[in-house]
């Protein structure tokens, strides 16, 4: 069995792993997330236009939170969130809601790598 092959199974078997844990992160973290910013308008206005709870919506109202944990100067610069409101979300959320995020990154460079090292 080559190489090549073994990273293939590898890399497809890590997108259902990656989808597994984006999903868990949107489905039984979100509402834990949104309810340390409940004050907030930003997060009220985004959860008012995305309230239908279908995936898309649970997909834009979780970007906005890992907008807010993953660049939390420049939304605090911007008056969009208060040091408060993020102080107050405990670590263990935070990394549920930003590592199979960040995760994702990590697959697609490895994706590239697998179309390079393929055409090669």
């Amino acid at each position: 069995m080559s190489f090549f092959l073994v990273y293939s199974i590898v890399l497809m078997a890590g997108v259902f792993v990656l989808l597994g844990l984006v999903l868990f992160a949107e489905y039984r973290k979100l509402d834990e997330l949104e309810s340390y910013f409940s004050e907030n308008e930003k997060v009220r206005r985004h959860k008012r236009f995305w309230g239908r709870n279908q995936p898309i919506d649970r997909f834009h109202r979780m970007g906005l939170m890992i907008d807010f944990l993953s660049m939390p100067k420049t939304h605090i610069k911007a008056g969009l969130v208060t040091e408060a409101e993020l102080a107050s979300v405990p670590i263990a959320l935070r990394r549920w809601a930003l590592w199979p995020y960040r995760m994702t990154y990590v697959w697609i460079v490895a994706c590239i790598i697998c179309e390079i090292w393929f055409r090669w």
